[in-house]
This record gives structure tokens, C-alpha cells and sequence, in this order.
């Protein structure tokens, strides 16, 4: 069923709750900025139909007559019947209704849409954060000065929180604010609009080096295809999915959520088909929909093979991955990292670094900067006619990923053996 912003009930009775715009005229004679009208004992669907026809009346400027002589009554509402004949009568306004926090908008906001649980959980720390700091006052007495005091405390050295962190604490609580303006109305103005935190990366990714591949490639899970027992590894997972990583810069969420259906042999190249075609598969970005060519080391290491072993093509490739809600490669993400501190990395580099280091290996093969924003999955440059209508033939492709070298980096072709086994 429709609904309408402002409707709400008493008894058998609708009424409607019209926030004014800050420039409306009707601003002088309303000082609470708000207009409720009666729209009588009547059905939902009828409250609903009388209720916009209303609604665009008052927000034209279309005021209802007042009580007398051109003034409101003292709480600034004026209730209308709902007589088809156009008249009004004055009635005494509904309760007013008591004071709005911000944990209750909190509350709807969850309720609007679906959220992972990662986003729920980030914006109810920063709002208790809020609450500690502010003393929670009312939606109606917040003011711009708690924004600013709340910036300050949030940055302040003693936290010892990073930039990044402290802005987005900080946006988590105006994306409420907001929310409490525009779509519950209850609210006139969003008063912390414009109060921001600039951010700053703590640690800028690089790309891996030569002597940290050969850490990693060195360990007993790809020099023997010793797949840990961790189950968040994934199984086979934590042996290529890494190496899918090194040869062809795709994100860990967009290897991680491939199917066996994924896997294409096109003209005789096989190829990692990167889509968002299925009810759980996402992307970044629409650019992310690709093609990338599977490496010749990746064949040589075995992956051919590997991709034959599963049966059904709607399987995914790695079907020992548990799944985290909202984040496919959450899990693995996290093991990955455990995984690489076992080794002696430190923080960085991380998976992500892995983008990092094919772009540097693509742009040392003398490949152009438009093939590899194909193969990595960037939003191409250029004019609208270049974004839209280039398309990169896969021979193209093919030779731009072959121009992935690593000098000095030897894989174990253990994955192979084990098969043997």
C-alpha cells in the first residue's frame, strides 16, 4: 500500500503533518514551522488520497483560514475538516508528540532498507559516541555548535583515532541527521550540514616486492599445497585465489564470488568471466564487469585442472568459503591477513596490494593505460565516446596479461603433485 510522509492516526481519525520549508510564507504565522490538518474518521486509502491533494495545497503556499482574525491558534496548527466543500473549522491540535532522540531514528533507519550487518554496526558505535559526548539531547535542540564540539572531541589526540576513522564516525551520525530531515520530517533543517573531517590514508598501498612474493610463495601452502586448516582459508581457496590475485589484479570480493560458470574457454583462451549477473554477486563499480585472460602461469601451475574438477558449472570455485553477510570476501580477507603476518608481512602489503602490483607490472610491459583499466576493472579516461563505446578484443587482452613478469619469483607447481598423489 502507498504511503504519505506526516500521516498518522488518533482513534478513528487521520491527520496530517506538513513541515513547512524554511522560505514559506506561512513560516510568520507558524513559528513551530509545522501545520497538522484533520482529514477526518475515513479509511487509510481515502486519508492517503485526501492527504496529498492537502499536502501540495499547503506547500503552494495555500494555507487553510485560521481560527480568527488572520491569526493561528496558539500552538501554530490549524486543523481542517475534511468536508468537500472546502471550509474549515478550528479543533484542538492532536498531543503534541514527545520529544524525538536520535537512537529512535536510528532505530527506523535500520528498519528503511536492508543493511548489512557491518553498516549497522559501524553507525550504532558512532552514534553511542554521539550520546557519550553530547549528552544526547533531543532532535529538537540540537544545534550546530554540538556538530562543531563533537568534530573536536572526535579528533582530539587522546582518542587516538585515525583521520579516516573520525571522519566516518562523523558522516555516520549526518547520514542520520539527514535522514531524521528528509525522511522523517522530524526535523526542519539538517543542522550539522557542511561540518566535515578531512581523511587521510595512514598507510598508502604499495605494490608487493620481489623478496615478499617469494615469502609468500615460499611457504608450505604453495610450495607443498599445505591447505591450512583455518576454516575461514577456504580450502583450495587459499592456495589460488592469491595467485589469481598476482596474475590478474582482480579484487579478493570479485575472485571470491566466482562460479564454475565463470570459467570460459573463448577461442582457446581461458578466461575469468568477472560479472554481477546472479542474485548474489556484486560489483564495485559497472566497470568491474570484464573479461581477464588466465595467465599462462596460472596454467602451468595447474588451474586448468583445478577448474575441471568441479562438476557443475553453478557451484562456485571455491565452495569451502563461509560467507559473511554484505561482504563476500570478508572472511577470507581476514584469514589472508593472519596468514601474511604468520609469514613476517607486516600490515602492508595486503590483498589489495595485489592490484597495485599488476598495474606496476602491466605499465613495466609498455602496456596502454586503457588495457589495463580493462583488466583491472577501472572506469576507462578519456571522452564519454572512449568510456562507453571501446571495446578491447581478447587478443588484446591476452597479450597485455602476458606482459606480467615477476624477475627473481619462482611458484611451485604443487597443486599439480598433489593431484599426483
Amino acid at each position: 500500500m502507498s504511503t504519505l510522509t506526516g500521516l498518522f492516526s488518533r482513534g478513528p481519525s487521520f491527520y496530517l503533518r506538513v513541515v513547512l520549508p524554511l522560505d514559506h510564507p506561512g513560516r510568520s504565522r507558524y513559528r513551530s514551522g509545522r501545520v497538522v490538518l484533520s482529514l477526518g474518521a475515513c479509511s487509510r486509502r481515502e486519508a492517503i488520497s485526501k492527504g496529498i491533494m492537502l499536502r501540495a495545497e499547503v506547500l503552494r503556499g495555500e494555507l487553510p483560514p485560521t481560527a480568527s482574525a488572520g491569526h493561528p491558534t496558539a500552538t501554530g496548527q490549524l486543523l481542517p475538516l475534511p468536508a468537500a466543500s472546502g471550509n474549515y473549522a478550528t479543533t484542538l491540535p492532536p498531543t503534541a508528540p514527545p520529544p524525538a532522540y536520535l537512537r529512535e531514528v536510528f532505530g527506523k533507519w535500520t528498519e528503511a532498507k536492508s543493511r548489512n550487518k557491518d553498516t549497522v554496526a559501524a553507525c550504532k558505535r558512532a552514534l553511542a559516541l554521539f550520546e557519550q559526548q553530547t549528552g544526547n539531547p533531543p532532535l529538537a535542540a540540537l544545534s550546530r555548535a554540538h556538530g562543531v564540539e563533537f568534530r573536536a572531541w572526535l579528533q582530539h589526540p587522546d582518542r587516538g583515532t585515525t583521520t579516516k576513522t573520525a571522519h566516518d564516525r562523523m558522516t555516520w551520525v549526518k547520514s542520520l541527521l539527514k535522514f531524521a530531515h528528509v525522511d522523517l520530517e522530524l526535523i526542519h533543517r539538517q543542522p550539522w550540514e557542511g561540518l566535515d573531517i578531512d581523511s587521510s590514508t595512514t598507510h598508502r598501498r604499495r605494490p608487493w616486492s620481489t623478496e615478499e612474493l617469494q615469502t609468500l610463495l615460499n611457504a608450505p601452502l604453495h610450495a607443498q599445497y599445505a591447505l591450512p586448516a583455518d576454516i575461514k582459508s577456504g580450502g583450495a581457496a587459499a592456495y589460488w585465489v592469491p595467485l589469481l590475485g598476482m596474475f590478474s589484479g582482480a579484487r579478493i570480493s570479485e575472485l571470491i564470488q566466482l562460479r564454475r560458470r565463470d570459467i570460459e574457454l573463448i577461442n582457446g583462451t581461458l578466461v575469468l568471466n568477472i560479472t554481477d549477473d546472479g542474485d548474489d554477486l556484486r560489483l564495485k563499480t559497472s566497470a568491474a564487469v570484464r573479461k581477464v585472460p588466465v595467465h599462462s602461469e596460472l596454467i602451468r601451475l595447474g588451474f586448468g585442472d583445478y577448474v575441471n574438477g568441479i562438476a557443475s558449472p553453478d557451484l562456485s570455485m571455491w565452495p569451502d568459503v563461509p560467507r559473511r553477510d554484505g561482504k563476500t570476501g570478508g572472511y577470507f580477507s581476514h584469514w589472508f591477513g593472519l596468514h601474511r603476518r604468520a609469514l613476517g608481512l607486516g600490515r602492508y602489503p595486503d590483498f589489495h596490494c595485489f592490484r597495485h602490483t599488476v598495474r606496476s607490472a602491466l605499465a613495466n610491459g609498455e602496456v596502454a593505460e586503457t588495457l589495463i583499466d580493462a583488466l583491472l576493472g577501472h572506469e576507462a579516461k578519456g571522452s564519454t565516446g572512449a568510456r562507453v563505446y571501446t571495446h578491447r578484443a581478447l587478443a588484446d587482452l591476452r597479450t597485455a596479461i602476458e606482459k606480467i613478469e615477476y624477475p627473481g619469483v619462482t611458484a611451485s607447481v604443487a597443486y599439480l603433485r598433489h593431484l599426483l598423489l
